[in-house]
């Protein structure tokens, strides 16, 4: 197993870590939903109504763009909602549960056996193949495609993560099989990507590279991996999968039908109680509001870094298909009076500002930017947490100048929302560095 040492990076003190990593039953769950947005590049193709009787594996939407590629109910019930935003995006599919687990039956494949394309087939029925993304662009991945290599992330190391292994505790016959099933989707190599040190041979399968990186956040990140390993471009496209993904996948193919269990751990300053939960795969964040303060407290879907708010209610209050961990944050901060000026406080900062960044404890973070829009100066933040052999600067201001050409040049296609998280955090220039990253490699795809 050959080991990456990863220098640069910032692993956050934020405190509400994990204490232990023992599963809990997850509270009752009364609706679970689809988030179209969160799998990039795919445009909603309604298959059902609301109203409508669903099972546990209905088709709900597909992709217009790739009609093979169909999204499915992760519950048995009513499809109660389609919840839209501007320009009548889709945001939610809801389906509101009633107690049953219906199902509807696939075949069983065994995919040391099965052919390539009947393996792709029943995925793509099966509304598992969105599990699967691109680079670059990080979108669902084409099911007419054939990617260079698939990278497994089998580690994690956003702020308040819990450990793959533990997450995978008693599904290690399914994570197998998944991994079976990528070798023969993958055109190249399959790489497994663990933390350095860490025994993965009882669960890893031939045809598949271990890899162990090391080294402080972003370290976890599929597209270091990639970096490493196999980079890309417009001509070079890999896949890449987290590990529930790959689960899930060998749950289905074993079983014929579509797996509703997620694994999700509650963390962060504003929860009660930190545990991992077992849950349903696009739960409500409603179900979880007794583990944390009757108000004032947000809700993050994934890390604080790189997370998508889900606040409890709301059309998107649900657990993503990607999602990980519940992430829970005081949203009420108060301002403190000349708080700029205290050298000694409850802030923590990157640079030298206050000596708190001198103790080692953990802070209780909020919602608080502390600052406005300024312009982009370069201080040196970006190049402390950027592990990839990019020139962050120079890339953040052709991403914010839109110059596309520049920005292909220096790598923006290697990068997604959460590889440029950490210089969105260190950026005293307070500007969403992610949403332009998003918006540019949308049009550069767009334009070929």
């Amino acid at each position: 197993m050959a080991v990456y040492k990863i220098k640069k990076g910032l692993d956050l003190p934020i405190h509400g870590a994990l204490e232990n990593h023992s599963l809990v039953d997850g509270p009752a769950v009364d609706r679970v939903a689809l988030l179209p947005q969160e799998s990039w590049g795919i445009k909603v193709q309604m298959l059902a109504q609301e109203g409508d009787k669903v099972q546990i594996g209905s088709p709900l939407y597909r992709d217009r763009r790739d009609p093979e590629v169909v999204f499915t109910s992760p519950g048995a019930g009513t499809l109660e909602a389609v919840n839209r935003g501007a320009k009548r995006v889709v945001l939610s599919v809801v389906v509101k549960l009633d107690g049953s687990e219906d199902a509807a039956a696939f075949d069983k494949l065994d995919p040391a056996t099965a052919d390539r394309e009947a393996l792709v087939k029943l995925l793509c029925a099966s509304g598992l193949w969105p599990n699967l993304r691109q680079r670059p662009f990080d979108k669902v991945a084409p099911s007419a495609e054939t990617p260079r290599s698939i990278f497994v992330t089998a580690m994690d190391t956003h702020p308040l993560a819990p450990s793959p292994k533990e997450m995978l505790a008693g599904r290690e016959e399914a994570f197998k099989t998944g991994l079976t099933a990528l070798t023969k989707l993958s055109g190249g190599a399959t790489f497994l990507c663990t933390k350095a040190g860490e025994d993965w041979n009882a669960l890893s399968v031939d045809g598949v590279a271990q890899h162990g990186f090391s080294g402080p956040h972003p370290a976890g990140n599929a597209g270091v991996h990639i970096n490493a390993l196999d980079p890309v471009n417009m001509e070079r496209k890999v896949w890449h999968i987290d590990y529930q993904g790959v689960a899930e996948i060998g749950e289905f193919l074993m079983s014929g039908v579509v797996p509703t269990e997620r694994r999700v751990a509650v963390v962060g300053p504003a929860a009660e109680k930190c545990a991992i939960y077992k849950t349903r795969r696009g739960a409500t964040t409603t179900a979880f509001t007794s583990v944390c303060a009757p108000k004032g407290v947000r809700f993050v879907a994934g890390s604080l870094l790189s997370g998508a708010t889900a606040d409890p209610g709301s059309a998107k209050g649900y657990i993503g298909r990607y999602t990980h961990q519940l992430s829970l944050v005081d949203d009420a901060p108060e301002r403190e009076f000349l708080g700029w000026v205290k050298p000694v406080g409850s802030r923590w900062s990157l640079t030298n500002t206050y000596f708190a960044k001198f103790v080692k404890k953990k802070f209780r973070i909020d919602t608080d930017i502390n600052g406005g829009l300024r312009a982009i100066v370069p201080l040196g933040n970006y190049e402390k947490v950027m592990p990839m052999d990019i020139l962050p600067t120079h890339l953040i201001k052709s991403i914010a100048a839109n110059d596309l050409e520049t920005a292909e040049k220096l790598g923006v296609l290697e990068l997604a929302e959460e590889d440029l998280a950490l210089c969105q955090y260190v950026c005293p220039s307070k500007i969403d560095i992610t949403d332009m990253l998003r918006a540019m490699l949308t049009r550069i795809e767009k334009e070929g």
